[in-house]
């Protein structure tokens, strides 16, 4: 396949991976309101929410495909000020969300739970992600 190919392919694969996004969306907000209780609640919107996230970074990544991206020594500052100070609450975070799931023995908070430790230690890695991206955006900055 062409680049050309490859580019129109790619940006199918996120077209349809946002609409599936979306489904997920729309299925959650009619099922929300089909239960008054907050642990269903809580579990349906706990997907609904990824979902809207994910949607919201596919549409970023679609909408800079025509463009180049490029940070700026203050993008660059920016980055940096919020890498520094979120690493350490995603540590802290992890911390207090291990003693939490291992305190509950109640099968449902222990699964939402689990899934938020999981989400916080994503976002540890991420933290790690992007400060070594910072280190190699540092490079192309005015």
């Amino acid at each position: 396949m062409t680049s050309s190919a490859n580019r129109q392919k790619f940006e199918e694969l996120l077209k349809r991976w946002i609409v599936m996004e979306e489904g997920t969306i729309n299925t959650a907000n009619s099922l929300i309101n089909g239960s008054k209780n907050p642990m269903v609640k809580a579990m349906i919107d706990l997907l609904r929410l990824d979902s809207e996230k994910h949607k919201h970074i596919l549409e970023a990544i679609r909408l800079s495909l025509d463009s180049t991206v490029t940070f700026s020594t203050d993008d660059m500052k920016v980055v940096d000020s919020f890498i520094e100070k979120h690493i350490e609450i995603e540590k802290n975070a992890i911390a207090t969300a291990e003693q939490a799931v291992n305190m509950t023995t109640l099968p449902i908070p222990k699964l939402l739970l689990s899934h938020l430790l999981e989400d916080e230690k994503s976002h540890d890695a991420y933290m790690s992600e992007l400060n070594g991206l910072k280190v190699y955006m540092a490079k192309d900055t005015d």
